[in-house]
């Protein structure tokens, strides 16, 4: 019996899930909720069936005014194991009235519930985007036994796994790794972590490593998924963003009868990502030139970003994270915050430029400068959940995590859930020493990949790649396999 699949097919998905549908439309039914009009144009147009428009939705209900409001389920946030509102975690929805937002929710709530009434879904499958839909998607998948496949990416390249849960840290594999797979798989980790620590491998998403040679037309490329999602400086990169912001504020003004709430409710967010352009080199600071024990180094994440939500719902606001550790450093130590590489500008927000001016041991980063180098010069590196903590790790620093983040138990690694327990850990002079600790989390790093996949499911330009395709469907395939074995049933009671 063929399986069927629930995707969220938005932004690239909708350009690489509906062509996987089409590849194992022997083997699996794709069926996709989309954002946008267009979205479903799209995916229609590649042979996949739309079976809940999200913009269609909305704009029906905001023209009745009996149209439902959202009522949370009680038994919402036990199911799904998210302690925190699904509505107030969106990326967008709180950008819109209480009225509105309730009628948005509730439209979609109703939608999504209908859709599970009429038809069982073997599995679904997303990125783990901080959005209302994902949350409201997967409630429903806990309720009925669809098994929920959030697929992440491998903190090296070549690798991806999936997730069933909220804690998108813990990943979930059908069948053990074959022995051969395995050595294949350890000999890879080490190489790749020897090349972190020579600076000669990192994440596509970062500039360095991308292989983008240069930025004409590659905005078109990163949308549909045939290119890394990098930024770059200069007046390229302003004006499209001046575009994205300008199409957001027309979305806006004809909304809800033109244009879907996401995009409408984005506004914020483009003006924010278009200040960030414009940053002045002078709220910058020259990097350190040499070691020092008296360094930390706060690599600061990218905003709005899942990474935060879902390792640490409760370490949100990264402005009162640094300060927190401001405020605990001992005499004497200096903390050097490093802007992402793809949202250099960041600290240009008022925000920051305060604390700064508050606190004399505080130095700002560009994005685009050597994050590895700047490891190097200092003494312990602090984060919530940034891959960069990895990077500390495996070039022997210890890292106080925040975050619920894989590597947060690996070789090394201080957990911080709490202000209290990071203030103690601050001042515990220990943790300034280094430690060799690469052996190790080479080691854990091997055995998080026993419950990966080969393959990248991330826009870059080998995506839609023949080998890279197929390693995809394999990888669907067996997890969609096992959903009968293991006797999958739903939570009704």
């Amino acid at each position: 019996m063929k399986k069927q699949l629930l995707c969220l097919s938005r932004s690239y998905l909708a350009h690489l899930l509906p062509t996987l549908g089409r590849l194992q439309s022997e083997e699996v039914d794709y069926y996709h909720i989309v954002q946008t009009d267009k979205e479903e144009a799209l995916v229609s147009g590649l042979g996949g069936k739309v079976v809940l428009n999200m913009q269609s939705v909305v704009r029906e209900a905001l023209k009745n005014s009996e149209s439902p409001r959202w009522s949370e389920p009680k038994d919402m946030r036990e199911v799904t194991g998210f302690s925190w509102s699904a509505v107030q975690s969106d990326r967008y929805l709180p950008k819109f009235a209480p009225e509105i937002r309730a009628r948005i929710a509730g439209a979609l709530q109703q939608a999504v519930e209908k859709l599970f009434a009429l038809q069982h879904f073997d599995g679904f499958l997303s990125e783990p985007v901080a959005l209302f839909i994902t949350h409201l998607v997967f409630y429903y998948c806990c309720k009925n036994g669809t098994r929920p496949l959030l697929w992440c990416n491998t903190y090296y390249s070549g690798y991806f796994y999936f997730a069933d849960k909220i804690e998108i840290s813990n990943p979930v594999r059908a069948q053990p790794l074959r022995m051969e797979d395995a050595i294949a798989l350890r000999e890879s980790v080490a190489a790749y972590a020897h090349n972190v620590v020579g600076d000669r491998a990192g994440p596509v998403y970062h500039h360095a490593f991308s292989g983008i040679k240069h930025s004409r037309l590659g905005y078109l490329k990163q949308r549909s998924g045939r290119s890394p999602l990098v930024l770059r400086p200069g007046m390229m990169g302003r004006l499209i963003q001046v575009a994205r912001l300008v199409r957001a504020m027309q979305v806006r003004l004809s909304f809800p009868n033109r244009g879907d709430f996401m995009t409408a409710g984005a506004i914020d967010e483009h003006q924010f990502y278009l200040r960030c352009l414009f940053a002045p080199a002078s709220i910058y600071d020259q990097p350190p030139y040499e070691y020092s024990a008296e360094n930390l180094v706060y690599p600061l994440q990218y905003e709005p970003e899942a990474s935060l939500l879902y390792f640490a719902p409760h370490h949100v606001d990264q402005v009162s994270y640094v300060e927190t550790i401001l405020r605990a450093l001992p005499h004497g130590k200096i903390l050097w915050v490093k802007e992402h590489p793809n949202q250099f500008g960041a600290l240009n927000e008022m925000p920051w430029r305060n604390m700064k001016k508050r606190y004399e041991n505080l130095r700002f980063v560009h994005g685009r400068q050597n994050g590895r180098e700047l490891i190097k010069k200092s003494a312990l590196v602090v984060t919530i959940s940034s891959t960069m903590g990895l990077d500390a790790l495996l070039l022997g620093r210890k890292v106080l995590v925040g975050g619920d983040v894989f590597y947060s138990r690996f070789t090394g690694a201080i957990r911080t859930e709490s202000y209290l327990v990071l203030a103690r850990e601050l001042n515990r002079l220990a943790n300034y020493e280094g430690l060799d600790s690469f052996d190790a989390n080479v080691r854990e790093l091997t055995e998080f990949g026993h419950n990966a996949y080969s393959g990248d499911p991330q826009p870059s330009h080998y995506l839609f790649s023949n080998e890279n395709l197929m390693l995809l469907q394999l990888a669907i395939k067996a997890e969609l396999s096992s959903t009968q074995k293991e006797g999958i049933v739903g939570n009704q009671e």
